[in-house]
């Protein structure tokens, strides 16, 4: 995993694991491999804001994860990410804004 830098989303599945919503995603890596990774909790509320789905609320229903998905793979598929590991799991997180460069104006 080490020689893999940075890839592409190309498919994202919303799991729970020790009752923790785990988003697992499938990306296309720089030399074309698979990578199975995992988003952190910071990208997974770029992408899905906890508010807009449980309000004030601590707790959620694990048929949520049939409204999530669509999200999570609409808002997230094809963006370009970093891959990193820790603790034994791969991960991957979105590009800094520091690399964007806007053209024109």
């Amino acid at each position: 995993m080490k020689e893999e830098r940075g890839g592409t989303i190309t498919g994202l599945h919303p799991r729970i694991e020790n009752g923790r919503l785990r988003v697992l995603a499938e990306v296309r890596a720089e030399r074309g491999t698979a990578v199975q990774s995992y988003l952190p909790d910071r990208e997974v509320s770029a992408l899905l804001p906890r508010s807009l789905l449980l309000g004030e609320g601590l707790s959620a229903v694990p048929e949520l994860l049939q409204t999530i998905e669509p999200i999570l793979v609409r808002m997230g598929k094809g963006r370009r990410v970093r891959l990193w590991e820790y603790r034994g799991d791969t991960y991957a997180s979105f590009l800094s804004w520091r690399a964007v460069r806007f053209r024109g104006g």
